[in-house]
């Protein structure tokens, strides 16, 4: 396959993921358009993948991990308020919202890869991703987003790394919102279940991944994590124009 997506082509189409995820979940679409608010969710699948897969490239080649973690926790505190802007039904805190955007996630998934590394006995290891994936199970993509960065890990240089990860990965989530579809149809819809499966679109872009940064100026490094917080608040202050 001709490797021709380097890692700021792979970002650009994570973001226009989540931003058409985020649009299509936090205006509701599925109250205009079953088939609008489908597509923003199937497509909106292809965003925590790419971003889990360049998490554990960062983690490899960054060359100070502690410095990564620091922009990882940094940028999940200044994310709590515009999450929770778009997403909450409500204008107070709560414990859960307090962790629930993708940065933690992120941020839990480094720090398991960083204990990882320090810990050898298999005991404490298994220790490591419980305590880990407990962690996330309030946050956004919970504990299938944690298991899912430790598979890429634990795959890396590996010939099944990327297709195993995203497959287990899309089992599970499938398998989860088929679940909540039993117990309450009228909030999950049976299309709603399909949309799991749009996490196997990102098969093909990571293989086609050459392996190379692209274009990483200061600005286009930091605008991709400010991006998130940004998009969130701008959301959030058209629906409440709109509305």
């Amino acid at each position: 396959m001709n490797k021709s997506i380097d890692g700021f082509r792979l970002k650009v189409i994570a973001i226009v993921a989540m931003l058409l995820n985020h649009i299509g979940s936090g205006f509701n679409l599925y109250e205009q358009s079953s088939i609008l608010y489908f597509l923003t969710e199937f497509i909106g699948k292809l965003t925590f993948p790419i971003m889990a897969y360049l998490l554990v490239e960062g983690f490899y080649y960054t060359r100070d991990r502690k410095k990564y973690a620091g922009r990882m926790a940094v940028f999940w505190l200044i994310s709590i308020y515009p999450f929770h802007m778009l997403f909450s039904s409500s204008h107070s805190f709560s414990p859960i919202e307090l962790v629930n955007n993708i940065f933690f996630t992120l941020l839990m998934g480094l720090l398991l890869m960083m204990s990882y590394e320090k810990v050898k006995t298999p005991l404490l290891r298994t220790l490591l991703v419980i305590f880990f994936s407990v962690s996330t199970i309030f946050s956004d993509w919970s504990l299938i987003g944690l298991l899912l960065i430790f598979g890429f890990y634990k795959g890396k240089n590996k010939q099944a790394g990327i297709w195993w990860p995203i497959a287990y990965t899309t089992a599970f989530l499938t398998l989860l919102l088929a679940l909540m579809h039993s117990t309450a149809p009228d909030l999950v819809p049976l299309y709603e279940v399909f949309t799991g499966l749009g996490t196997l679109l990102v098969i093909p872009l990571l293989d086609a991944y050459n392996g190379e940064r692209g274009y990483s100026p200061k600005w286009v490094k930091w605008g991709f994590y400010g991006f998130y917080p940004v998009h969130l608040v701008v959301l959030a202050l058209i629906r409440m124009v709109i509305r």
